[in-house]
């Protein structure tokens, strides 16, 4: 890669015309630069030009997402990745000459050396799942494993790539069996069902499913966040149940649902075609970008029109907040990273703004926080966030 490339690249994110794919390649940049060879830059001369770059983006009008500044509108779309993106586009126009010398790995995605994690630093989840047959028997699943699983129906399991695919073969008159698929923390699977319906599952998850559909309806249960591609099929529709007497019911459609047991709130996002909504006590209908919000508490449903992008960000590969306050960017890392979280003293106020690949390691994305002012430390898979 040239100089003037990066120097044009620089140029275009701070004229606000970067592409998104730009805009991450320049958080990849820094995650994946070899600091360490860069053997003419003492250390205290890193942090005084990492503080320096701070101070430059204060004085060019950027606010810590730290101290309650609230983004919205358009300026909102356009800053809401993490300010040390910015950070690293000044960082390119400094290390400019010092780059060329000593090169980063060039990758799609962040590229971090095995010898460069720290010893306390925890890994990003990975393709992993445990899937309980119907007879009560526990199957491992990971991305390497292929095979093929047999029901006692005759239904066919493919296990590919991280991906579980049921086949139905014909139809049967055998009681309707059903399995679980559970993501432990830490982990992520997808799931093809007998109807074709394609289920992406997000970390500490679980749907409970029939191995094939019978009857005028398709019924799943739902524990935690999946992201459902379901296929069309309007005699039978399809619908999703979690454990606070919420259900979703679909013709075909994409949406995601967030409904973790941690959260107070149930979070159904629609990205296209159409689904009903039902509580016990309301009902929603959704068109594409709406989001109904059960509150577990008060059982009422608020229905707004959000951001599905970052909703479903983590499906993409993406960690992102969006005006999102502490606790809750934490439980999300919590989850990803198979790793516990505690507050000492008073939880940090104010709310943050930020993009970052999932397959960053926790410490990089620490790191980030760390600059927009949160205090905090590693042990033992442990995060401690202080107040001081």
């Amino acid at each position: 890669m040239k100089t003037e490339y990066l120097k044009s690249l620089l140029k275009k994110y701070n004229a606000g015309k970067c592409t998104p794919e730009e805009k991450l390649w320049l958080e990849q940049w820094y995650l994946s630069f070899e600091w360490s060879k860069m053997d003419d830059i003492s250390s205290i001369q890193l942090q005084k030009l990492k503080e320096d770059t701070w101070n430059n983006l204060r004085q060019s009008g950027y606010q810590s997402p730290g101290e309650n500044t609230r983004l919205s509108g358009k300026s909102a779309f356009k800053r809401k990745w993490w300010y040390y993106g910015a950070a690293a586009a000044l960082l390119i126009a400094c290390f400019v000459p010092v780059w060329m010398r000593h090169k980063p790995v060039q990758t799609v995605a962040v590229s971090v050396a095995k010898d460069s994690v720290k010893v306390n630093d925890f890994l990003p989840g990975i393709s992993k799942a445990l899937l309980v047959m119907a007879n009560g028997s526990v199957v491992t699943l990971d991305s390497t494993g292929t095979g093929e699983l047999k029901e006692a129906d005759g239904t066919k399991i493919n296990t590919q790539s991280g991906q579980l695919v049921y086949h139905t073969l014909s139809e049967s008159n055998s009681p309707v069996l059903y399995n679980t698929l559970n993501i432990p923390r830490g982990a992520e699977y997808r799931l093809v069902l007998a109807d074709g319906s394609k289920v992406w599952m997000n970390a500490a998850s679980s749907l409970r499913f029939p191995t094939r559909f019978t009857g005028k309806e398709r019924i799943v249960y739902l524990t935690g966040e999946a992201y459902f591609e379901v296929a069309k099929n309007p005699a039978k529709p399809f619908k999703v149940k979690t454990d606070d007497n919420m259900e979703v019911e679909v013709m075909g459609t994409h949406f995601n649902i967030m409904a973790y047991e941690d959260e107070s709130w149930i979070r159904t996002t629609l990205i296209e075609g159409s689904v009903k909504v039902k509580s016990r006590e309301e009902n929603a209908l959704l068109v594409p970008s709406q989001q109904a919000a059960l509150q577990k508490n008060t059982r009422k449903l608020l229905v707004k029109e959000v951001d599905i992008d970052k909703e479903i960000a983590w499906k993409n590969g993406i960690i992102e907040f969006n005006d999102d306050e502490l606790p809750y960017i934490m439980r999300q890392l919590s989850r990803w990273y198979d790793v516990e979280v505690s507050f000492e003293g008073d939880v940090p106020k104010g709310t943050y703004n930020g993009s970052i690949p999932r397959k960053a390691t926790l410490s990089e994305v620490m790191e980030i926080l760390r600059l927009a002012g949160v205090k905090y430390w590693l042990d033992n898979k442990r995060v401690v966030i202080t107040s001081a």
